[in-house]
């Protein structure tokens, strides 16, 4: 099994980032814009509806390759893939984003300890198995696309 790279993996979740961060900040411009007066509130809300729904359609297409491939945008970029630390296959749905992303988002809202789990988290990838503690609650590790056993 061919681990990933740490910044590897973090290059994937700043392309990912890259991705979403200019759409979040849009929908809020817009928000403020059309709240201050200085924009419409027609054009406001269309403003701010188109960037919700690309908003949507970026988290739809992430979750649809997490589901599919163990992959986001970033890690397919990166050439990397989420797998199943037991057979090194696909985890679907409930591995890859319920596991991975949901709990680890429930687990960050969650006062004092998100706070620890959000410092924690990443810093695990610096032991012998790479593996983040998203990765210890999903059973699952990040490998180079090329080295997954078919």
């Amino acid at each position: 099994m061919n681990l990933a790279k740490p910044l590897d993996r973090l290059w994937a979740v700043l392309i990912d980032g890259l991705i979403f961060i200019p759409l979040l900040i849009g929908m809020g411009l817009a928000a403020y814009m059309m709240k201050s007066g200085t924009l419409s509130s027609v054009v406001g809300m269309i403003g701010t509806l188109v960037l919700g729904l690309g908003m949507l359609a970026f988290a739809g297409y992430q979750v649809y390759l997490l589901t599919t491939q163990g992959q986001t945008i970033g890690k397919r970029q990166m050439g990397l893939r989420i797998v199943l630390v037991k057979d090194q296959s696909n985890g679907g749905f409930v591995t890859n984003v319920l596991l991975r992303g949901v709990v680890r988002a429930v687990i960050g809202v969650i006062p004092a300890v998100g706070a620890i789990f959000a410092i924690a988290d990443p810093l695990f990838i610096f032991r012998k198995d790479r593996r983040c503690l998203h990765d210890l609650i999903a059973g699952t590790c990040v490998i180079t696309a090329d080295a997954v056993v078919q």
